[in-house]
């Protein structure tokens, strides 16, 4: 992994929610961290998340496990690889999800999004599908690391008999991706060159909707990880706490990479709002 790292992470379920539909999985130990932010009726939601960051642990951890049983292996593993494996276990989640949801009239229709960070030679690799933030603090600067899949930013799916219909802050919650509710799941990723003192903050949109990300870099910069859970808990709650509140602060404590702290890297078939918001490697 050459990264050295430490987390912390929270789940709340509010002050208006029946359930906690929100699931989340550190495992320092192979570098990843998961935020699942389930939806659907009777509790199908929690089922969702919870099925979602199983799968994708799961997944993870048998294949570090199989990576490191040669020095050999160990050494060939490259990003590309890792991404590749995160890419596989979430589409492995997708389709535990769909098949039960088939299977379970309870569970018909339900959903998760799904954010995740996996860290692997030198870089944060970071992949999500539907609106969960993920945010890189980096000199004194907050980044986002995702592609919200809502119609707010993928407006040329809106057909044009309903264009008009739906204000912004509607639009904003509207997901046009989520694992398990199709066959196949569209996964974005962003690969970025990793340095000590990076942080990384993933979470629900129970949290970003309450609390700006200029905010969130303040608490998070000024408290420890857990302090910075819970002091982002509180103030969600504070204003409201609508929906439930996740968040994982992950701490970048050492690398191999180079000293010099840029954005900068490869940029590959990035949209033009994404591409003013951080430089890094993208995959869809």
């Amino acid at each position: 992994m050459m990264i050295m790292a430490q987390a912390a992470g929270s789940s709340d379920i509010g002050k208006v929610r029946k359930a906690n539909e929100d699931s989340f999985l550190i495992n320092e130990s192979i570098g990843l961290y998961v935020v699942a932010d389930g939806m659907g009726g009777h509790r199908a939601g929690q089922v969702a998340s919870r099925m979602a960051v199983e799968a994708i642990g799961t997944y993870m951890t048998a294949a570090a496990e199989k990576s490191s049983e040669s020095e050999e292996m160990a050494v060939a593993q490259g990003v590309d690889e890792a991404t590749q494996r995160l890419r596989q276990s979430i589409t492995l989640a997708n389709r535990r999800i769909y098949k039960q949801s088939l299977q379970d009239e309870a569970c018909r229709g339900m959903g998760t999004t799904v954010s995740a960070l996996y860290l692997a030679e030198n870089t944060l690799i970071t992949a999500n599908v539907g609106d969960s933030p993920i945010y890189l603090l980096r000199n004194g600067e907050i980044e986002n690391l995702y592609t919200p899949h809502t119609l707010l930013h993928e407006r040329k799916k809106i057909p044009k008999s309903m264009e008009g219909k739906f204000s912004e802050g509607k639009l904003a919650h509207i997901l046009t991706r989520a694992v398990g509710i199709r066959s196949e799941v569209g996964v974005d990723f962003v690969e970025t060159q990793c340095f000590t003192d990076d942080i990384v903050v993933l979470c629900s949109d129970g949290l970003s909707g309450k609390i700006a990300p200029e905010e969130i870099r303040d608490l998070v910069c000024q408290n420890d990880s857990d302090s910075a859970c819970k002091k982002l808990t509180d103030l969600a709650n504070q204003r409201g706490g609508e929906d439930n509140i996740t968040v994982i602060v992950v701490r970048i404590q050492s690398t191999n990479g180079d000293s010099s702290k840029t954005l900068l890297g490869r940029v590959i078939g990035i949209p033009a709002w994404i591409a003013s918001l951080f430089r890094s490697k993208q995959r869809s």
